[in-house]
C-alpha cells in the first residue's frame, strides 16, 4: 500500500470536502478497506476535518466535525480486519456489530475494538471527534475475534498507543520505507498491548511513544502541585528509570519539559487580555518555590523578568 496521507481539512465544507477524502481513500485503500455509502445529509452537510494516514495495510483515521456522520448503505463485502474506535469528543454508535450483541457506543474517553467481518452502520453525534484505527486481520484477529474489547482511553496502554499514532500523523510525510514499516509494526504491537492491558516498556521501538505519552499527560496536569516525572511514570505504569531512559536520547529532560511548559502557560496568563495574573499569583499557580525562583526561571527562558514581559505586551 505504501504510505500516504489524506487531509480534507483545507477544502471547505460539504460535498467538496467530503469527496476530497473519499475519492483518495477509494483510490489508494478502497480495494483493501472499502468505504460504506454515507447518507446525503452527511455528504452535503459535512463541516469538519478528516485525516487519514496509511502505513502499508494499517491506517489511522481522524474525524473531527460539527456535523454528524451516518451511513446509508454498507454493502455485502466480506471483511477480515480489526478496527479500533477511540472517542475524543461527542459519541459514536456502531449499530449491532456481529460480535457485540447490540449496539456499541463509544463516547469520549473510551475505546471499542472488534474483528470486522462485515461493515456496520454507524452514526455520530454533532460536535464529535473520533480516531479510527484499521489493522489487518492476521495481526490481531486471535485476540478479539468473538470477544470485542472496550475500555477507557485513559489507560496507560491506550495513552502510549495514542501518543504513537499522533507522532505517525505528524511525521508520516518524512518516513522512509523502513521507518514507515517500523511505525506500522509498532502500531500493531501497541494495539496488542491495549488488548492485554500491558506493553513492553523495555522495547526500544516504543520509547518515543512513551516519551510523547508522558508529555501529553504532563500538559493536562501543569497546574497540579504533585506533577513530577515520578507521578507521571506511576500513571503510565512504568518505573521512573524507564521514563528517564525514554527521555535520555532527547535534547530536553522530562523535568525541563515540565518547567518549560509551566513557564509558557505562565507567560500566557501574564499577558491575557483580561484577568491577568500577578507575578506572585503565576508563581503560585504553576508551583514554583517562590516568586524569586519563578522570576529567575522566567528570565532564563525569556530573557526578561515576568513584569517586563507583561509590560512589553500590554
Amino acid at each position: 500500500m505504501g504510505t500516504f496521507t489524506v487531509d480534507a481539512g483545507s477544502t471547505g465544507t460539504g460535498r467538496e470536502a467530503w469527496e476530497s477524502f473519499t475519492d483518495t481513500w477509494t483510490d489508494r485503500m478502497g480495494e483493501l478497506y472499502p468505504l460504506p455509502e454515507f447518507s446525503a445529509s452527511t455528504v452535503e452537510g459535512f463541516r469538519g476535518t478528516m485525516r487519514s494516514v496509511a502505513l502499508e495495510d494499517t491506517a489511522v483515521n481522524e474525524f473531527r466535525g460539527s456535523s454528524p456522520l451516518s451511513t446509508r448503505a454498507v454493502g455485502t463485502h466480506e471483511h477480515d480486519h480489526v478496527r479500533l474506535y477511540v472517542g475524543l469528543r461527542g459519541a459514536l454508535t456502531l449499530e449491532d456489530p456481529h460480535d457485540q450483541g447490540g449496539d456499541a457506543h463509544v463516547p469520549a474517553g473510551t475505546y471499542f475494538m472488534h474483528h470486522v467481518v462485515r461493515e456496520n452502520h454507524f452514526h455520530s453525534t454533532p460536535e464529535s471527534a473520533n480516531r479510527i484505527f484499521i489493522f489487518p486481520g492476521d495481526a490481531l484477529r486471535s485476540l478479539v475475534s468473538g470477544k470485542p474489547r472496550a475500555g477507557q482511553a485513559t489507560s496507560p496502554a491506550a495513552q502510549v498507543l495514542m501518543a504513537h499514532a499522533g507522532m505517525v500523523q505528524r511525521t508520516v510525510g518524512h518516513l522512509d520505507p523502513a521507518a514507515a514499516h517500523a511505525s506500522r509494526n509498532a502500531l500493531i504491537e501497541l494495539a496488542k498491548g491495549l488488548v492485554l492491558d500491558h506493553f513492553d516498556d523495555r522495547e526500544p521501538v516504543f520509547t518515543p511513544a512513551l516519551a510523547q505519552a508522558a508529555r501529553d499527560l504532563a500538559d493536562t496536569r501543569l497546574a497540579d502541585a504533585d506533577l513530577s516525572p515520578a507521578t507521571v511514570a506511576a500513571s503510565l505504569h512504568v518505573a521512573p528509570r524507564t521514563l528517564q531512559r525514554a527521555f535520555a536520547r532527547l535534547e530536553e529532560p522530562f523535568s525541563a519539559y515540565i518547567r518549560r511548559r509551566r513557564l509558557e502557560e505562565a507567560a500566557t496568563a501574564l499577558t491575557a487580555p483580561t484577568s491577568r495574573l500577578t507575578v506572585s499569583e503565576a508563581a503560585a499557580r504553576w508551583h514554583f518555590t517562590d516568586s524569586s525562583h519563578f522570576i529567575r526561571a522566567f528570565r532564563k527562558q525569556y530573557g526578561v523578568t515576568p513584569a517586563a514581559f507583561a509590560r512589553g505586551r500590554g
